[in-house]
This record gives structure tokens, C-alpha cells and sequence, in this order.
């Protein structure tokens, strides 16, 4: 009679284990077949606890054995749905361009807003007239950024200003004849930009109108240590020599338009 009883035993147990595999097996087919996200979460289930709870020796009922297991394993499988979050957006490295990264730096600027060239340079007069529409009205401004070098007159009583620029090492004169005003605040020595005023255009000295005579050499105008433009017979002389060499002052730095209506 003892032997009876624990084949019975052994066959309920193997039972439950069945029905257990099928029924986890049936859920996640379920959760596989679905399209929307879902997460299982296996709760801890103890199989020899769960056997003894549903497996008595006075019970011989397999209707109840049944009720009994599917008792037991109700809720353990339970299906969650997932909140989805977008991923937070990623800011990913700027690829270094190499030709980008060598890209040059504008330096030179034309000296007005508006201007129509007159007159390009030649042996003779190795600089470019400039006019404008606007008159006396029209602002003058640094062709590149530098220092004040020499505010004066010539003997024709025209009124000059020079500016030195250093660029990468070379040093350049910038000068800027017949103004009909300086601008104020103006002395030699002071620091100024592309965007600083140096004076309005005019007509003052030996001019037959309103305009801007412009000349840029590669020298240091009023420096007594440059042997080519100490002073301003040197800077006549040495003009001269360049443009025999193919130099044409500011046209050299940058292509200067016959017309403009913005630096």
C-alpha cells in the first residue's frame, strides 16, 4: 500500500513539472507573437514547495490536483508593459577638416564704403585715385589693422595720413592723401582696426577733386632703421623700384574692383 502511494506520488510531481513548462511555454509564445514591447518578470518559484502544496496523500482527486496547480501558478508570469523613451540625442565630435582648418583669415580691406577707382597705379604715380558719390561725406578707413605711423601735410598742403601694418612679420605702409578732415581722437601712435576712422575724403593739395589717393608699399614709412623708406624721398624712390618688379600696392594684397558698394 506504501508502494501505491509514492508512484502516485512520483506521477503527480511529474505532472505538475508538465504543466508548469507548458503553461511558461504558452505565455511566452504570447509575449513573442505580440507586437506591442512587453517585459517578463519571472517571479522566484520554489518547484518542491509548489509540488507538496498541491500534492497530498489524502487527495487522489486529479480534477483538484488541476484547480490546484494552476492555483498555485497563477500570477507568477506576469506581463508588463514597457514604457518606451526616445534616447536622449547625442552631440557627436566635429570631424576635423584639414581644409577647413587652413582656411586664411581676410586681412586687407578696401578703405571705403562706396569708391569707383579713377586711376590705377602706374610708374609715376604707383597708387590707386578713389572716388566716391558721397563726397567729403565719405569715411576713410584702415586697409588693414596697425598703428598710426605719420599725421601731416605735404607742401602742397595736403593732408596725409600713414599707417604701418605688421603682417606675419613683414611690415607695410598704408597712406592716405588729399582728406578733407582728420578724424578725432587721431595722434601717431595709436592702435587702430579696419573699422576705425582716419579722416574724410577730400581734395586738399595738389588735387583736381574729390578723392582718395591710396598707396601700400612693403616698407616702414618714417622708420629710421628701414633703408628704403626712412623718409618720404626714400618711400618715392623705393615705389618706383616695386612697381618696375611687378608690384602694384594694394592690388597686390587683394583684388580691388573698378566699383564697390561695401568694404
Amino acid at each position: 500500500m506504501r508502494k501505491v502511494k509514492t508512484f502516485k506520488q512520483y506521477f503527480a510531481l511529474l505532472l505538475s513539472l508538465a504543466l508548469i513548462i507548458s503553461a511558461i511555454g504558452i505565455n511566452v509564445m504570447d509575449v513573442f507573437a505580440s507586437n506591442d514591447p512587453y517585459e517578463i518578470n519571472y517571479e522566484y518559484v520554489n518547484i518542491k514547495d509548489m509540488a507538496a502544496a498541491n500534492v497530498s496523500e489524502k487527495s487522489t482527486d486529479n480534477e483538484g490536483l488541476l484547480d490546484g496547480l494552476f492555483d498555485g501558478f497563477a500570477g507568477d508570469v506576469t506581463l508588463t508593459e514597457v514604457e518606451m523613451t526616445p534616447p536622449s540625442s547625442v552631440e557627436l565630435p566635429v570631424k576635423k577638416d584639414s581644409a577647413a582648418l587652413v582656411t586664411d583669415r581676410q586681412i586687407w580691406y578696401l578703405p571705403t564704403e562706396v569708391g569707383r577707382v579713377t586711376q590705377s597705379p602706374n610708374y609715376w604715380h604707383v597708387a590707386l585715385d578713389i572716388t566716391s558719390y558721397r563726397g567729403t561725406a565719405e569715411v576713410i578707413h584702415p586697409v588693414a589693422n596697425g598703428v598710426v605711423s605719420g599725421i601731416y601735410t605735404d607742401s602742397a598742403g595736403a593732408l596725409i595720413v600713414t599707417v604701418l601694418h605688421n603682417i606675419n612679420g613683414q611690415k607695410y605702409t598704408s597712406q592716405y592723401v588729399h582728406l578733407s578732415r582728420y578724424a578725432d581722437g587721431l595722434y601717431v601712435g595709436k592702435p587702430v582696426t579696419i573699422n576705425d576712422a582716419l579722416g574724410q575724403m577730400g581734395t586738399t593739395g595738389n588735387s583736381t577733386g574729390v578723392h582718395l589717393h591710396l598707396a601700400v608699399l612693403d616698407c616702414a614709412l618714417f622708420d629710421p632703421n628701414d633703408n628704403n623708406c626712412r623718409d618720404l624721398g626714400g618711400w618715392y624712390r623705393y615705389d618706383k623700384i616695386r612697381f618696375q618688379q611687378g608690384y602694384i600696392g594694394l592690388g597686390t594684397m587683394m583684388n580691388v574692383p573698378g566699383e564697390w558698394y561695401s568694404r
